[in-house]
């Protein structure tokens, strides 16, 4: 079976900040944001992929994490700068 063309490193940064954006006061962990990525990009992110995203992103002041102490899982959001981001892309 074929793999699904490599989706651009931009586009990636794109659809993450987009996940986040759908409930910006609820955080997300790795697992969800690769899913979530994924169905609106039609699938072709990698783990790796989500993770360098979340790190642009995050040195960029898009996202921010927190520690899930109940979970032990970090989770993730948009940050004000990341909601401001994204209205300005459509």
């Amino acid at each position: 079976m074929p793999h699904p063309p490599a989706t651009p490193i931009a586009l990636i940064r794109r659809r993450l900040r987009e996940v986040l954006a759908m409930a910006p006061g609820y955080g997300k962990t790795e697992a969800m944001l690769l899913e979530f990525s994924n169905e609106l990009n039609g699938g072709g992110i990698s783990l790796q992929e989500l993770r360098d995203a979340c790190e642009w992103n995050h040195l960029q002041g898009y996202i921010r994490s927190e520690d899930d102490e109940d979970s032990g899982q970090t989770l993730w959001f948009i940050s004000k700068a990341g909601i401001a981001k994204q209205k300005s892309l459509t």
